[in-house]
């Protein structure tokens, strides 16, 4: 744990350091508490790569859309890995690896505290489908909404690094083997993702 805090590296690829049962435990965690902040800030992760403000929803909900977007993935790559690694792989390391990847999303998750996004959203939503209420935006709304963007891209962008780089340790496959088979999976994983967001939302509300 201590090379894990000191090692630079480990930003994007803390994964020689912590796999396994740790991992997942670590990482189980962190989708659930990125769940509790999406509950209380009305943000929605409704799909693997997705974030969206929305109306008030109970807790599991979120709770269910945070486990289907890292199950979509690890569903994915764990036989996708099996076939093309050399090596042996656990299906701990594939999940556990998977689930600290999303870890992210926390910091993404947060910014629907923020009025700032859901006002301009909202502005948005009436000017340009009428709908909803009339709100007056001022000069600094849209500025911390442009900023809030762009945290949310940078943490999609760490995330997906952070997932692409457990599947290379998790699964010992490099090189264009790597690349070719994770973005393949990526794409999959996603449309399964949405799949399984409105199965949860239309059930649940």
């Amino acid at each position: 744990m201590k090379k894990l805090l000191t090692d630079k590296r480990s930003v994007f690829n803390p994964f020689s350091y912590i796999a396994g049962t740790e991992a997942l435990f670590y990482g189980l965690a962190l989708i659930s508490l990125t769940a509790l902040l999406g509950w209380a800030s009305n943000t929605w992760l409704d799909g693997l790569l997705d974030l969206h403000y929305g109306p008030a929803a109970p807790f599991w909900i979120h709770l269910a859309l945070g486990f289907t977007n890292w199950l979509s993935m690890v569903i994915v790559l764990t036989p996708m890995a099996m076939m093309l690694s050399p090596s042996r792989v656990r299906f701990v390391d594939i999940a556990g690896t998977q689930a600290l990847a999303r870890a992210p999303m926390l910091i993404a998750t947060a910014t629907g505290f923020l009025t700032a996004p859901h006002q301009v959203g909202q502005w948005a939503v009436y000017t340009f489908l009428g709908e909803g209420e009339s709100v007056e935006l001022a000069g600094h709304h849209i500025i911390i909404a442009a900023l809030t963007i762009l945290v949310i891209v940078l943490m999609v962008i760490w995330m997906v690094v952070l997932m692409y780089n457990a599947y290379k340790v998790s699964a010992n496959i490099k090189g264009t083997r790597a690349g070719l088979s994770f973005t393949a999976a990526i794409l999959i994983a996603y449309a399964i993702s949405k799949a399984a967001a409105i199965y949860v939302i239309r059930w649940g509300i």
